[in-house]
């Protein structure tokens, strides 16, 4: 299997798939489609429990301050290349079970189904599900026609790499995973100033996530992971709770 065509097959969503976020932190970012992801899977890896599945793995409720509740899924997301199923790849997501607004405190019956959901797109990101809108090549500004923001991917794609021989033509295994782990710093840092993240709450999670001192001691899988999760791990540490 070519390391990136699975990646390649995922990354685009249609437009239908999408729709902008216009409140809240994540204004002028894209909702996407729970129901695109599955059916990209499907159509990429075969129907579910036979070409990928999942697996709960772990779930915790976190009460704050506020007397509002939170629940957190850990899923594990498998996907089969030939007869064998990958390792697993592990995503967190999350929600409030408890929620409080200006009419008063409500139980949310969706929460665990949410935080589900949320979780298996973030586990998804690893293998390139929607990966164009994380990227923000759709949405924020950019191109919403389909041709302008695949041509978008490709300048920056050349602008940060040199002219490609062709479209398949990959660094030596060594660079790529370079440049991987290069890519998921950035991510890294991003999400830390976009949250207003201390480095001493990033190596605190380390330790708390991982068993590694600090970020530089962690594997490109486990920064990757980190920088996905860095703002729901970060509220549930300051909410006094953490694994």
């Amino acid at each position: 299997m070519e390391n990136m065509s699975l990646y390649e097959q995922l990354q685009t969503p249609p437009n239908d798939a999408l729709k902008p976020i216009t409140f809240g932190a994540l204004k002028g970012k894209s909702d996407i489609n729970p129901q695109w992801r599955y059916e990209a899977l499907t159509a990429a890896l075969g129907p579910c429990g036979y070409g990928w599945r999942f697996e709960i793995a772990d779930t915790k409720t976190q009460q704050v301050s506020t007397g509002e509740m939170m629940v957190f899924v850990l899923v594990n997301l498998f996907i089969k290349q030939g007869d064998e199923w990958s390792a697993p790849i592990p995503g967190w997501g999350g929600d409030y079970l408890i929620k409080k607004d200006k009419n008063g405190i409500h139980g949310n019956d969706e929460a665990f189904k949410m935080a589900t959901t949320d979780a298996l797109g973030t586990a998804a990101k690893m293998i390139g599900l929607a990966a164009d809108v994380y990227r923000g090549l759709i949405g924020n500004g950019a191109s919403d026609s389909k041709y302008a923001r695949r041509g978008y991917a490709a300048q920056t794609s050349q602008d940060a790499a040199g002219a490609r021989s062709t479209r398949n033509a990959y660094p030596s295994k060594g660079n790529a995973n370079d440049e991987l782990r290069s890519k998921a710093m950035h991510s890294l840092s991003k999400e830390m100033q976009r949250i207003g993240a201390s480095g001493e709450e990033v190596s605190a999670l380390c330790g708390v996530k991982f068993g590694k001192t600090n970020s530089r001691d962690l594997s490109t899988g486990e920064l990757s992971q980190l920088a996905a999760n860095l703002e729901a791990w970060i509220a549930e540490q300051m909410a006094g709770g953490g694994k």
